[in-house]
């Protein structure tokens, strides 16, 4: 199985802008740790291409119905019927359509959620990858132990990082543009971010287009859900 990294590309407005440079940022440093780390166990959902001969010996499309993360099972299905998922150095644009504060938000905690429940281990490791907040802690608590310049130069380190990954990924791996023109983007991003994954152990339901479900161990969801945090 063969699937790519993509670009965010932001098709107008500010929360769609946030949305797309998580994709071009925040998603590909976390696809590329993996991929260092353990190698590609999972599908990226814009573009997966797979053999006939592979997905027939995980027992083809069907048995994806049950799982809310069907990118990532396919791709953990296929590594563990001893084939190969491969990620390609190609680069696809992921188009965000204009979108408002609420409807940004459901897809990132719904996003969220997902790698949660199919990948625990890695979701809960993904807490200490943000830099903005501990840079806010490290300010506060600077400022309260009577080091203000301390925490100041705490905080400023946490947004240069932020801004040289937004530079490093964004432009030098994803070749996306606004990485370039608009990098103090990420440190807002990289802060929303971290809500977002806060938010993702708040509850077991999430929501997706007009349907509400509620996700079990392994990345499985059972409908109709009752909504209940």
């Amino acid at each position: 199985m063969v699937t790519c990294v993509y670009r965010g590309k932001n098709a107008g407005g500010f929360w769609s802008g946030m949305d797309a440079i998580g994709m071009s940022v925040e998603m590909t440093a976390g696809v590329l740790v993996a991929n260092i780390l353990e190698g590609m166990k999972f599908g990226l959902g814009p573009t997966i291409v797979v053999r006939k001969d592979s997905l027939a010996k995980i027992g083809g499309y069907k048995v994806l119905g049950e799982y809310f993360a069907n990118d990532f099972i396919i791709g953990h299905f296929i590594d563990r019927a001893g084939y190969k998922v491969v990620l390609s150095d190609h680069v696809i644009d992921h188009v965000v359509p204009p979108m408002t504060f609420k409807r940004m938000w459901e897809r990132q905690v719904r996003w969220a959620k997902s790698t949660r429940y199919s990948r625990p281990k890695g979701h809960f490791g993904t807490g200490l990858i943000f830099a903005v907040p501990y840079g806010i802690f490290g300010f506060l608590g600077a400022a309260s132990l009577g080091r203000p310049a301390m925490g100041a130069a705490l905080f400023g380190t946490a947004i240069l990082n932020r801004i040289i990954e937004c530079l490093v990924v964004g432009w030098g791996v994803v070749r996306d543009p606004r990485a370039v023109r608009t990098p103090w983007l990420y440190p807002l991003r990289d802060l929303l971010g971290f809500v977002v994954w806060c938010a993702s152990y708040l509850s077991k339901g999430s929501v997706w287009r007009d349907s509400q479900y509620k996700l079990l161990e392994g990345g499985r969801i059972v409908r109709p859900y009752t909504w209940r945090q």
